[in-house]
């Protein structure tokens, strides 16, 4: 049921989704060591409007206040309980030594409000990622469109993104921090998105409502 790498739905009979499957072929070991999402955002949920509303251009400052606090507090919370567990998982024996965003590569104008809402509660220094604006991102791993721009060599890095629906983005900033010599990579997620009109994905929604939780962190790449 359960994606061993995102959390995800994965269909019956296989380990993962179908779009994690396809980045483990892709990048195999330059993928993060660990990928662990907060939460769920199901389309309409409360997490996933938060998602949308604390860096929305539309929403009235108010919203966008408020959806950033209740964010920042659902990581701060997950990152003092469950951070360990994360840090275990990826294979980081004394927790990350630094923390990067993954960049946004819509054509946002100035900083991605994720950087601040990170650098609010997480007390590492900040590794700089950017977009190689010349390359082309699609769905899949391609570590070439991240651009690192600190040292990384032989130390553990958290990587934060708000929403995960392929990965893609997140996976391809934890290759580029490998390449640029990262010793471990560990994703924190604060939604992994799940669209209740799939069918899969609504039998998916039906099964951990009985759970009540998202259950253990996304596997450690071999």
């Amino acid at each position: 049921m359960f994606c061993r790498t995102c959390r995800g739905p994965a269909g019956a009979g296989f380990a993962r989704c179908y779009q994690c499957e396809l980045a483990l072929s892709d990048a195999g070991r330059l993928l993060a060591d660990a990928v662990a999402p907060v939460g769920y955002a199901v389309r309409g949920g409360p997490l996933a409007e938060d998602l949308r509303r604390y860096k929305s251009d539309r929403a009235a400052a108010a919203e966008v206040a408020a959806a950033a606090a209740r964010l920042r507090e659902l990581l701060a919370g997950f990152l003092a309980g469950r951070g360990p567990s994360v840090w275990a998982a990826a294979g980081m024996t004394g927790g990350p030594t630094g923390v990067a965003v993954v960049p946004s590569g819509q054509g946002r104008s100035g900083a991605h409000p994720l950087a601040g809402l990170v650098r609010s509660c997480v007390a590492l220094p900040l590794v700089r990622l950017a977009v190689v604006p010349a390359e082309i991102h699609a769905r899949g791993v391609n570590p070439s469109w991240v651009r690192v721009g600190d040292p990384v060599a032989g130390r553990d890095v958290l990587v934060v993104d708000d929403t995960w629906v392929s990965g893609g983005s997140a996976q391809s900033a934890a290759a580029a921090l490998k390449l640029a010599g990262a010793r471990r990579v560990a994703i924190v997620v604060l939604g992994r998105h799940v669209n209740p009109a799939d069918p899969a994905s609504a039998r998916f929604l039906a099964e951990i409502a009985k759970i009540g939780e998202i259950g253990e962190i996304g596997e450690k790449i071999p």
